[in-house]
């Protein structure tokens, strides 16, 4: 299961640069129902691998540990302008690191559980097998915003 996980999670790099290939110059549209723009959305597909890679840490060195609520619509408005390609750069950059620290961990290492904000318990595997549907649900927003 790791390895198809780990996979996912690598093929979201490639797919958020080819993202950032193919709508450019459309980035900063801002949809008709007031949401997010390209560029906001590739922000906080970026901020969602930073809180990820603390989470991560966290996992393995803490029992249990509980999971940081943090307000996505407040991070997108900080600026709204954040510079796109940095923050896919980011998000790469973050999400290879994190995948080196991951790969080749035991079983028991990759099954540890966080706690969800909501108060659910996760292993981590399971974790990042989620935060990739979160990344292709937010391509699939930023692709809405840009046309």
């Amino acid at each position: 299961m790791s390895k198809e996980v780990f996979a996912t999670y690598l093929d979201d790099v490639a797919r958020v640069q080819e993202f950032y290939g193919a709508f450019s110059s459309r980035l900063d549209n801002v949809p008709s129902d007031g949401g997010w723009s390209a560029s906001q959305c590739l922000a906080h597909i970026c901020d969602t691998e930073i809180s990820l890679s603390l989470r991560v840490r966290m996992m393995l060195t803490s029992d249990n540990y509980q999971f940081s609520a943090w307000d996505e619509d407040a991070f997108a408005i900080i600026k709204k302008d954040r510079d796109a390609k940095t923050s896919v750069d980011t998000f790469a950059t973050l999400r290879r690191n994190n995948l080196d620290l991951l790969s080749g961990l035991s079983t028991d290492k990759l099954e540890r559980l966080g706690v969800k904000a909501n108060g659910e318990p996760v292993k981590l595997i399971d974790y990042l097998a989620y935060m990739s549907k979160h990344i292709k649900a937010h391509l699939e927003q930023a692709v809405a915003a840009s046309k």
